[in-house]
C-alpha cells in the first residue's frame, strides 16, 4: 500500500513537470512577462510591449532549437537573441527599471552557474567513489 502511494505521488509530480513543457510560445511569453511585471512594476503599456518582445524572442529561439545548426551555432544564435531582447527592452523600461532588470538577470545567471557547478561536483563524487568490494 505504501509503495502504491509513493508510485502515485511520483507519477503526479512527473506529470506536472512534463505539463510545463507543453506550453505554447504565447503562454511562455505571458508567464515570463508576468514575472517581469511583478519584479519591475511594469505599466500596462510596458507590459504589452515587453510581452511582444518576449514572444518574438521565444519564437526565434524555437526556430533555432529545431534547426539543423551545430550546438555552437545554436548557442551563438541564442546569445544574439538575448542581446536583441535586452536592447529592445531597454527602450521600453525606465532607467531604474532597466538597472533592476540587469541585476535580476545577473542573479539568474549566477544561480544557473551555481547549479551547473553543483551538478559537476555531484558527478565527480559519483565517479570517484570506489567500487563496492565483492564477497
Amino acid at each position: 500500500m505504501k509503495s502504491i502511494k509513493i508510485l502515485l505521488a511520483s507519477l503526479l509530480i512527473s506529470a506536472s513537470a512534463f505539463g510545463q513543457v507543453d506550453k505554447t510560445p504565447e503562454e511562455r511569453a505571458t508567464v515570463q512577462t508576468e514575472k517581469m511585471k511583478n519584479e519591475l512594476a511594469l505599466t500596462p503599456e510596458q507590459f504589452e510591449k515587453v510581452n511582444v518582445i518576449n514572444l518574438g524572442i521565444i519564437q526565434k529561439n524555437e526556430g533555432v532549437k529545431t534547426s539543423t545548426m551545430t550546438g555552437e551555432e545554436k548557442k551563438a544564435a541564442h546569445k544574439s537573441n538575448e542581446e536583441a531582447r535586452d536592447s529592445m527592452i531597454k527602450g521600453v523600461l525606465t532607467d531604474e527599471q532597466y538597472k533592476k532588470y540587469q541585476v535580476l538577470k545577473a542573479e539568474k545567471v549566477q544561480m544557473k552557474s551555481a547549479k551547473v557547478d553543483l551538478k559537476k561536483a555531484n558527478l565527480n563524487k559519483v565517479e570517484t567513489k570506489p567500487a563496492p568490494a565483492k564477497n
